[in-house]
C-alpha cells in the first residue's frame, strides 16, 4: 500500500481486451540473436494467480548497477570497482525500489505457470476475424538494457501486440549476459580529439542486424528449420513460444525503439522496407556532431535520402522531448527524416517540458516526491512524468490505430 501511494503507477496506462500481459525472458542460446523479452496477450485459469514480472529479468537489480557504474564512476577491469563499488552496489540494490516493484497486469512465463497465450481470434478487439498478431521489435538506448521500456512493451501486449524486447550485444548496453555465460559491459570508445564517428556508424549496423536476427529467429519458429538444440530445448521448456510465432504476421512487423534504438529501428526498416510496416520512434538520435572536428552526420547515414539512395520510407511516428527540440541540429536531422517518408506518411509530435529519461521507465521506479523535487537531477524535465507517458501511448495507439484499421 505504501509503495502504492509512494510511486507513480502506470496501472491505468496498461488497458486493453487481453486479461494479462504474458512474459518471457529467452535468454542468448546461440551467436544468432540477442536476449530478449517477449510481452503478449495472456489469460490464467480462474483459480491460480499469477506471479507478476520484475522491471528486470530475475531481478538483477545489481546486475545494471554495476553496468551503469562502469560507464559513469569506475572501469569494471579495476580495484576501486571490485572492492569499492560493488559491495556498495550490492548494499544499495537491497533497498532501491525497483526490486520490489512489478510490472501490472502482467504474468511471469516460468517452466510450471500456468500462462496460456491469447491469439487474435480470443480478443474482442478484433473486429474482422483476424488470424495473425501483429509482432513489434523493440530496441533499446545506449547504455540501457532491454528492460528499461516495460510498461510501453505491456501497454502494447495488452491491446493485442506481441512485443519483443531486444537487449543488444554489441557494447551499446550497459551490460549483457553472453551465449557463454559471461557478459559485456559498455564499450568506451575514444572521445575528444579521438573520437570517432565510425565507431558509431559500424555500432549501429550491428545493432540494426540484431534486430532483423531476433525477428527473423521469432518467424522462423513456426518450422523447425534452422533451430539448433539449445533452441530445441528451449521450445520445450515454452511450449507457449512456438504457439505465439506461429500466429505472427510475417507481412506486417513494427520497428520501434527509444534513442539509438531509433536510430537502429530506421536502419533496420531502411534494410528490409518490405518487412516494416511502420515504425513508432521515441526521442530518436540521428545526427552525430564533433565540434572539434566541425564535424556533423546525419544518423545513419544509410536511413536518409540521397539521389542513389532512398533511405527510411515506411509510415513513422516521432515522439520527440523538449530537449531534444532545443539542440537544433538534432532536430532539424529529425524533420528531415520524417519529411523524406512518402505520401505524408509521418507524424511528428514533442512533448513540453521533457527530458530524454522522460521516455523509460524511471518514472516509476523513484518515489513522486524525489522526481518533483529533483526531475533534472534524474535527466527528467518539469513535466508530470505519468502524463508523459499518457502521451506518449495516446499517440502510439492513434497512430497504430490509423494504419490498421482491423485492430
Amino acid at each position: 500500500m505504501l509503495l502504492n501511494r509512494s510511486f507513480h503507477s502506470p496501472r491505468s496506462l496498461i488497458t486493453g481486451d487481453a486479461p494479462y500481459v504474458g512474459v518471457l525472458d529467452l535468454p542468448s542460446r546461440g551467436i544468432h540473436r540477442p536476449p530478449m523479452r517477449l510481452f503478449f496477450p495472456a489469460s490464467i485459469a480462474d483459480s491460480e494467480t499469477p506471479k507478476k514480472a520484475n522491471y528486470f529479468v530475475g531481478n538483477r537489480i545489481r546486475y545494471v548497477l554495476e553496468g551503469l557504474s562502469h560507464i559513469g564512476f569506475a572501469r569494471h577491469h579495476t580495484k576501486i570497482f571490485r572492492f569499492v563499488v560493488r559491495p556498495f552496489i550490492w548494499m544499495l540494490s537491497l533497498f532501491l525500489p525497483p526490486r520490489y516493484l512489478k510490472i501490472p497486469e502482467t504474468a511471469l512465463v516460468t517452466k510450471n505457470a500456468p500462462v496460456k497465450y491469447l491469439p487474435p481470434s480470443a480478443l474482442k478487439l478484433n473486429k474482422v476475424g483476424k488470424t495473425k498478431q501483429r509482432l513489434v521489435i523493440f530496441s533499446h538506448g545506449l547504455t540501457g538494457t532491454g528492460e528499461e521500456n516495460s510498461i510501453f512493451c505491456t501497454s502494447l501486449a495488452k491491446k493485442g501486440y506481441v512485443v519483443a524486447s531486444l537487449h543488444h550485444r554489441d557494447g551499446s548496453s550497459s551490460r549483457v549476459p553472453m551465449p557463454n555465460g559471461s557478459c559485456k559491459f559498455y564499450e568506451h570508445f575514444p572521445s575528444g580529439e579521438d573520437y570517432n564517428p565510425q565507431n558509431r556508424l559500424d555500432q549501429v549496423k550491428a545493432r540494426s542486424s540484431e534486430m532483423l536476427d531476433g525477428c527473423d529467429w521469432l518467424l522462423s519458429l513456426s518450422s523447425d528449420k534452422n533451430t539448433s538444440d539449445s533452441e530445441h530445448e528451449l521450445q520445450e521448456q515454452y511450449p507457449v513460444l512456438k504457439e505465439i510465432c506461429n500466429n505472427l504476421d510475417q507481412r506486417s512487423i513494427i520497428a520501434s525503439g527509444f534513442s539509438y534504438g531509433a536510430a537502429t529501428s530506421a536502419l533496420a526498416a531502411t534494410m528490409r522496407p518490405k518487412q516494416f510496416q511502420c515504425a513508432v520512434l521515441l526521442d530518436g538520435w540521428f545526427q552525430i556532431g564533433v565540434a572539434s572536428k566541425n564535424l556533423d552526420i546525419d544518423f545513419p547515414p544509410d536511413a536518409f535520402k540521397t539521389e542513389t539512395n532512398k533511405g527510411f520510407d515506411i509510415p513513422s511516428l516521432f515522439i520527440n522531448s523538449a530537449a531534444f527540440e532545443r539542440w537544433t541540429k538534432g532536430y532539424d536531422a529529425t524533420s528531415r527524416l520524417a519529411n523524406q517518408i512518402s505520401d505524408n506518411g509521418s507524424e511528428m509530435h514533442v512533448i513540453p517540458d521533457t527530458m530524454h529519461q522522460n521516455f523509460i521507465d524511471f518514472t516509476f521506479w523513484m518515489p513522486k516526491r524525489i522526481l518533483k523535487k529533483f526531475p533534472k537531477y534524474f535527466g527528467m524535465g518539469n513535466a508530470d512524468p505519468y502524463k508523459v507517458h499518457e502521451s506518449i501511448m495516446n499517440w502510439t495507439f492513434q497512430f497504430l490505430d490509423k494504419h490498421f484499421q482491423d485492430y
